[in-house]
């Protein structure tokens, strides 16, 4: 049955983009169709054209808001566990996967090893649930190694590994077969940035495809060295350099932190989100933090006592290099990284202790 109803009429360039922005304001018409023409997507929306174009004005692209004959959408799924129930066997249904990394027009899943003859089922499932989604993929084993990546099996849709994932308003050029990313560190990215003041001196120790920096240099007018070990993922940041405006630099250096970083750098602020081996690297930044300089320390910890677990193994290490914490200024709990186990960052200024 056809329907008339507004909607927004873009290129496939900039769909992923728009529809990004529909879904946080709820704004999709889930009752219909897509319509694809002309190398184009015609999304069906709820809000009205004037509220519509109000929401999507600051993006850069073609788009065009106005009425569209739509077709009625049959009943479907509303989630992943409704579209393969009834492939995979009561007794398994509580391993059906109830979240997924959506990366992009790329999706990351994790299937237990008692449901993963059904692999194909889901992954044709997910694809069929994101009419934006290009490729599903799932983690075949676990991050390793010193650039952090993991091995990924395409279990539907298109072989491909490269996607600009937006966070905040932030594009991220990324390769998600070569690089670690991982789209649960939105939030974490953007209040970290949203700490840092103009004129201030950055580094990253660990920047993976460089979300700190861009978040950071979008709207602050700072310098901050982004540091990596992972040539490929430091081309993904080069990219996305280009594709958003940002206001401050971003100098990037390739190597391990320890060897490349130069000591007479002195730095206003540190990250170092490397969970489980930042500790190790505490004699690097000792060198080139200033007095009563900012670290941003993340660790995975237990989640009984955490802010103690982590001010624990900050302070131990950080007495190896004759230095203290002078002040706690917060404690953030991330996410969920394991069973009783957490991401999680403290936020400390330091100092040298005195000789």
């Amino acid at each position: 049955m056809n329907h008339h109803s507004s909607g927004v009429r873009t290129s496939y360039k900039l769909a992923e983009t728009v529809l990004q922005e529909l879904r946080k304001q709820k704004a999709i018409d889930l009752t219909l169709e897509f319509r694809r023409e002309d190398e184009c997507l015609i999304i069906p929306i709820t809000l009205s054209e004037e509220k519509t174009l109000s929401l999507l004005e600051e993006l850069e692209g073609d788009f065009e808001v106005k009425s569209f004959t739509f077709t009625q959408k049959e009943e479907l799924p509303k989630n992943l566990f409704e579209a393969v129930k009834e492939d995979i066997p009561l007794a398994l249904h509580s391993n059906i996967p109830k979240a997924y990394d959506l990366i992009g027009d790329i999706v990351v899943v994790d299937i237990s090893e008692e449901i993963l003859d059904y692999k194909a089922k889901i992954g044709k499932a997910l694809l069929s649930l994101f009419p934006s989604i290009s490729s599903v993929y799932r983690k075949a084993s676990a991050v390793t190694g010193e650039t952090r990546i993991r091995e990924l099996e395409l279990l539907a849709g298109e072989e491909k590994c490269e996607t600009v994932h937006q966070e905040h308003g932030i594009k991220i050029f990324t390769n998600v077969c070569k690089t670690y990313f991982s789209p649960r560190l939105g939030d974490e990215h953007k209040r970290v940035s949203d700490k840092v003041k103009n004129n201030e001196i950055v580094v990253d120790l660990f920047t993976g495809v460089g979300s700190f920096p861009l978040h950071i240099t979008k709207k602050k007018e700072v310098t901050v060295f982004a540091v990596d070990i992972n040539k490929i993922a430091l081309s993904c940041l080069e990219k996305s350099m280009d594709l958003n405006k940002l206001k401050g630099k971003i100098a990037i250096i390739y190597g391990d932190c320890r060897h490349v970083v130069n000591s007479l750098l002195k730095a206003d602020k540190i990250i170092m989100n490397l969970p489980g081996k930042a500790q190790e690297y505490l004699d690097v930044v000792c060198q080139i933090i200033k007095p009563e300089g900012i670290i941003y320390f993340y660790q995975f910890v237990p989640d009984d006592k955490p802010e103690e677990k982590i001010k624990q193994i900050l302070e131990e290490k950080l007495r190896e290099q004759n230095f203290s914490i002078k002040e706690i200024i917060s404690f953030q709990k991330i996410r969920e990284s394991a069973p009783r186990e957490i991401h999680a960052c403290l936020e400390v200024s330091v100092i040298p202790d005195s000789t």
